[in-house]
């Protein structure tokens, strides 16, 4: 090859051989020239185009805001297709979606009043308004039993009532400093479901076919032989309110195991995933061409104890605190979380509104085996090998035996072994019941069936803790899962409810820590966290806080891949 060159070059002039030498030194000069004038003289911006592709476990089943809290699925695909009338920022504050500003609160903290933007249209040839009547048809249909929305619960005793074609009043039983999270729900046109009974809502097409204002819609949904959906496409939304996508096709490919999952990325058929920091098989060791992220969620795992169902043992303080105070939640994190887990001490999570800086020392937060063990001979379970198999007896001879409950989601089976071994260490019997999630719902917590339930909570954006705690929720529907029921408590989280003012509710809700960590209604493990693996390509991700691993598409319209230079 050189030999050729050299041949070549010989055969040119002296002179031609001067004009070549300054023509490539005037090629190579503009060339720098060029590349050092674009990086100082121009920025690089987002421009539209690319495509990007994840994979998720599960099947997609209600693409539709009201019915797909139950799904992670449902939730993910909800997010990117419909808009709420407010939403929360990269700080989890409220800020204005299809709502033209924050509502206007009356003064009696009662009555919100909300204005639509201007010219919001659903996406379609037709560009039909969205307007007034479909905000009430939403709520309303929340409102309705016959439609089955998880959402129920949380719209009781209120009001809907079209105003004009951009403006609705809604009115609250009391005032409560923490509805206006309500608002963020995705509204559903009317025009679509007004013709659909609610018996048959959540049967409809609409809800696998779904028509929202959100950045991106529905373009292409692909099936196997039997009937499974493998892949969805979604188009970017020219019409977004709050600005058309960059991105122009998201695309979801759906697996059955993580096993699956973890094969497509490896296969470059996908370009992310999420994934729970308890399923070592999807963890991914960084790279030069990945983003990863851990995202903390407003979640605490935790052993719930109902005292009225074994209440030799559990109704002694004294026995819940021995309970407590042997677990190694440290271990627990390590072992089973592989250290990407953090560990929960109360009611109130770190960062939160009225979070107490001195509960992590409170003695149910401290391991002490030797405690453990004290408190329960001072309790009257006395520990006698010889006569019990090495579990504690009472007075009566009752060897002390308790049942912990759980669903076969991974890392509560990992957990609850965990817990049996550290508890026998101590002479307690445990008992574990394994059932599925559907089954853990109706026998179990709907009936409060259980004496120790291992559970995770999430308590959403707003710490306020009166659905989970508040005496009054002691039954289903309510959220409370144990027992604890405590006047003073009832009355400070009632207070705080109420109160507008940050800083009195963070006042009342440390006040309410410190009567609930005394009692030990139950035992706080673990953090909820959510690993984030997606390409370095995708650009404009803000993932700074979640409430849900949703939210990680909450600014999915800013994200991009294609860019361009323009001058600065």
């Amino acid at each position: 090859m050189l030999s050729r060159l050299k041949t070549y070059w010989n055969r040119f002039t002296g002179a031609e051989k001067k004009l070549l030498l300054v023509l490539f030194i005037v090629i190579f000069a503009s060339l720098l020239f060029t590349k050092t004038y674009g990086r100082r003289y121009t920025t690089e911006m987002a421009k539209a185009g690319g495509s990007y592709t994840e994979g998720l476990i599960g099947q997609p089943r209600y693409i539709n805001p009201l019915l797909a809290p139950a799904s992670s699925v449902d939730m993910d695909l909800s997010r990117i297709v419909f808009s709420g009338l407010l939403k929360f920022d990269k700080n989890l504050n409220i800020a204005p979606d299809l709502a033209e500003t924050l509502p206007v609160l009356s003064a009696n903290g009662r009555e919100y009043m909300i204005t639509l933007r201007e010219n919001l249209v659903w996406p379609g040839r037709e560009d039909r308004k969205i307007t007034a009547d479909d905000v009430v048809f939403t709520f309303h249909a929340i409102q309705n039993p016959d439609y089955q929305s998880p959402l129920r619960l949380s719209w009781g005793k209120v009001t809907v009532e079209k105003i004009d074609e951009r403006k609705i009043k809604i009115t609250t039983a009391q005032a409560s400093a923490t509805f206006i999270a309500n608002l963020t729900v995705g509204i559903i046109p009317k025009h679509i479901w007004e013709n659909i009974p609610g018996s048959s809502f959540a049967l409809s097409k609409y809800n696998i076919e779904p028509i929202g204002s959100g950045a991106f819609q529905v373009s292409k949904l692909k099936r196997n032989r039997a009937g499974n959906i493998v892949s969805m496409s979604f188009k970017a939304n020219k019409k977004y309110h709050l600005g058309a996508p960059y991105i122009e096709n998201l695309n979801f490919k759906f697996y059955q195991s993580s096993e699956e999952l973890i094969e497509a990325y490896h296969g470059r058929d996908i370009d992310g995933l999420g994934s729970e920091p308890f399923d070592r098989s999807l963890f991914i060791e960084p790279k030069k061409n990945l983003l990863q992220e851990k995202l903390e969620l407003p979640q605490y795992q935790a052993v719930f104890i109902n005292e009225v169902k074994n209440p030799a043992p559990l109704g002694d303080a004294r026995v819940r605190l021995a309970l407590a105070k042997s677990v190694d939640k440290k271990k627990i994190i390590s072992t089973v979380y592989g250290d990407q887990s953090s560990t929960a001490y109360g009611p109130i999570l770190p960062g939160h509104l009225g979070y107490h800086e001195q509960i992590p020392g409170a003695p149910m937060n401290i391991y002490d085996i030797d405690a453990a063990k004290k408190l329960l001979e001072e309790s009257g379970w006395i520990l006698d090998p010889s006569a019990s198999g090495g579990f504690r007896k009472d007075k009566q001879n009752r060897v002390i035996n308790l049942s912990l409950v759980t669903n076969d989601f991974t890392p509560n089976l990992r957990v609850s072994e965990a817990l049996k071994q550290m508890w026998e260490s101590i002479g307690i019997k445990i008992s574990l019941t394994i059932v599925t999630r559907g089954e853990l719902e109706e026998k179990y917590i709907r009936s409060r069936n259980y004496e120790l339930l291992l559970f995770s909570e999430n308590v959403g954006p707003d710490p306020d803790p009166y659905p989970f705690w508040h005496s009054s929720q002691r039954r289903d529907p309510g959220l409370n899962l144990t027992t604890f029921a405590n006047a003073q408590a009832d009355k400070l989280l009632a207070e705080a409810r109420g109160n507008l003012s940050p800083s009195d509710r963070a006042a009342r809700y440390k006040q309410f820590q410190e009567i609930f960590v005394g009692s030990v209604p139950a035992i706080f493990l673990s953090r909820g966290s959510y690993v984030y693996n997606i390409t370095s390509e995708v650009k404009g991700l803000d993932l700074k806080t979640v409430v849900t691993p949703a939210d990680r598409f909450n600014n999915v319209n800013e994200w991009y891949i294609e860019t361009k230079r323009i001058k600065k």
